[in-house]
């Protein structure tokens, strides 16, 4: 009698293990992504002039941004997409090196004296950095003027890149940043990486069914997670005429984690 109320026991909390499981049903977590070309680019140069007379270092960055301004019209693009930002100049401050000060011993002979006295008529002289100096030299600052402005132009045809990069180095800039790119759908990108992600989802969960033996049910309880969107930046690659860039895909993901019911 008591090993038969133990099996009854066993049973019954099988059963309840099982209705539990059942209720709580098969959690599962889904990834998608999609891959596109940019469509989108963002190519910034900076023009820097430094120079004692600041209208001089001005009229040498108003030259040069002239110069890129109109070779991205003449490349046939549309003066709406190149924003040039204000001018900047920023007055520069230096401190010279300052001279260390220098002892002379200097000795003062006398006539007839000993040599102990001779010694002693050793003197000492401190010669400062103002005294060795030119009185031009022991200014302590020099104050010169660095101009600065920077362009940058947004363009959706790749094949100019190339293009820009030579004619802007022919122009000399003084800085070229790295080219930005970004994909304008984004959103329907993301769309469909989601359904992969569910898609995804749904082969896990059914594949854990047919292991335990279970039907799949409904969806009980979804939810998404955060996505990520990597930056794509030009790259180098041969061809035949020396190096052009190439685009790297921009990869949109998706995840999810799903609960499904079970029958």
């Amino acid at each position: 009698m008591k090993y038969i109320f133990i099996i009854i026991i066993s049973l019954f909390s099988t059963l309840i293990t099982a209705e539990q499981y059942v209720k709580k049903g098969i959690e599962v977590i889904g990834k998608g992504s999609v891959s596109a070309e940019p469509d989108q680019f963002t190519f910034t140069v900076s023009i820097n002039k430094r120079g004692n007379i600041a209208s001089k270092a001005k009229a040498w960055v108003d030259q040069k941004s002239g110069l890129v301004t109109n070779l991205y019209l003449s490349m046939g693009i549309a003066k709406t997409a190149i924003e040039s930002s204000r001018l900047e100049l920023m007055p520069r401050y230096e401190k010279r090196a300052v001279l260390p000060e220098y002892e002379i011993h200097q000795r003062l002979p006398t006539p007839n004296e000993n040599k102990l006295n001779k010694e002693r008529s050793n003197t000492k002289v401190v010669i400062s950095s103002r005294e060795l100096a030119d009185n031009t030299l022991h200014e302590q600052e020099k104050i010169y003027f660095e101009v600065s402005r920077t362009i940058t132009v947004t363009f959706t045809d790749f094949s100019l890149y190339d293009q820009l990069l030579d004619n802007v180095v022919r122009i000399g800039v003084s800085r070229i940043s790295a080219l930005q790119t970004e994909t304008t759908n984004n959103e329907i990108l993301y769309q469909q990486a989601l359904l992969k992600a569910l898609e995804n989802a749904q082969l896990k969960a059914r594949a854990i069914a047919n292991k335990i033996g279970v039907q799949l049910g409904k969806v009980s309880i979804f939810e998404e997670s955060s996505y990520h969107t990597p930056n794509a930046y030009a790259m180098a690659s041969r061809s035949n005429d020396g190096f052009s860039s190439q685009v790297a895909n921009k990869h949109v993901s998706a995840q999810v984690s799903v609960t499904f019911a079970i029958k």
